[in-house]
């Protein structure tokens, strides 16, 4: 594991070994893990509602001249949650966007997601005039900002060093796995050095909070890579991760692959079972995102099925660790 940070994880929220067992959740919101709802709640006093927007335009593997594949699970969007309003300005796709998740959830407070392709792919001037547009707003308290561990170059790092001591800042890395073969097989264009060295360069200069997506559901994929991995996020100084299921979109090299039966993603109860025993390796420090991917675009999903239920998956995946006395951390130890 060259390259990690170690992180002191020995607060009071922390378990100090499976002597003390957690029995009350409302401190979680009564989940049997640490949503980022909860997160975001102990940060700002209230709840604070993502904002997506759509700015950023490629990435380094889509570049004309790139000799990188693409990744092997991205389609044209790039991740994009709504698609449909990218052409629009940055100022209204927030209002837009800010509008629908105020009437619908009554939120009075809000974060800026940077969310599709690669948003540290382009000239730091232009990523200082999208945050100033998006800080301006009203009612937003800071700036979440999707990117690739391998497009994080120096001269962007004052800049969000800049904006974190005034707002808050988040920065997501799409690692997607602390294992190279993994890696390779979704046709990355980096290897897990270049997640350690981009963590390390974040926490060093500039003071955000970081965030790691990770994805389950890869074949050949073992219980003990999905430990471990719990255990290297719990060794570095990072606030939260979202989890994905891999899954098969239209025009995209792993709809290929699932056509030509070179790849089969996992049933539900197989992505549940990844799910929870890495929850319970993961530090209770660390917040929740996600439990598992959602195709927001029903039209471009080949498979599996499931992945178009925005519940249920989450519920199961509670409801199964309720059954089975499981929470997040109760194999973590903080002396380990």
């Amino acid at each position: 594991m060259a390259g990690l940070l170690l992180l002191d994880k020995t607060g009071p929220s922390a378990l100090a070994g499976k002597e003390e067992m957690k029995t009350d959740f409302s401190d979680w919101g009564n989940h049997r893990y640490f949503p980022i709802s909860q997160f975001y709640k102990n940060r700002f006093g209230e709840k604070v509602y993502k904002v997506s927007v759509s700015v950023a335009e490629t990435c380094p593997n889509r570049q004309p001249n790139s000799r990188m594949p693409l990744c092997i699970f991205c389609d044209e969007w790039g991740s994009a949650a709504y698609h449909l309003e990218r052409d629009k300005s940055l100022r209204d796709q927030i209002i837009i966007n800010r509008d629908k998740i105020s009437k619908r959830y009554r939120a009075k407070k809000f974060l800026i997601y940077f969310q599709s392709y690669t948003n540290t792919f382009d000239r730091v001037s232009d990523l200082e005039q999208r945050f100033d547009v998006a800080l301006s707003e009203e009612n937003i308290e800071g700036i979440v900002l999707g990117t690739r561990p391998d497009c994080l170059p120096s001269r962007i790092l004052p800049l969000l060093k800049k904006t974190h001591e005034s707002h808050y800042v988040t920065v997501e890395l799409g690692l997607q796995s602390f294992f190279d073969h993994h890696l390779t097989f979704l046709q990355r264009g980096h290897d897990v050095q270049r997640g350690y060295d981009a963590i390390k360069k974040l926490h060093e200069h500039t003071g955000v909070d970081i965030g790691i997506h990770l994805m389950f559901g890869l074949p050949d994929e073992t219980d003990e890579e999905i430990i471990q991995t719990a255990q290297i996020l719990n060794e570095l100084p990072i606030s939260n991760v979202k989890l994905h299921n891999l899954h098969v979109l239209t025009n995209t090299p792993l709809a290929e692959m699932y056509q030509q039966g070179k790849f089969q993603p996992v049933e539900l109860q197989e992505y549940i079972d990844k799910v929870i025993l890495f929850l319970q390796y993961l530090s209770p420090d660390i917040a929740v995102q996600r439990l598992a991917a959602v195709a927001s675009r029903w039209d471009e999903l080949i498979a599996p099925a499931w992945t178009k239920e925005k519940m249920r998956p989450t519920q199961m995946i509670e409801d199964q660790m309720q059954e089975q006395g499981i929470f997040q951390g109760s194999e973590f130890s903080s002396d380990k």
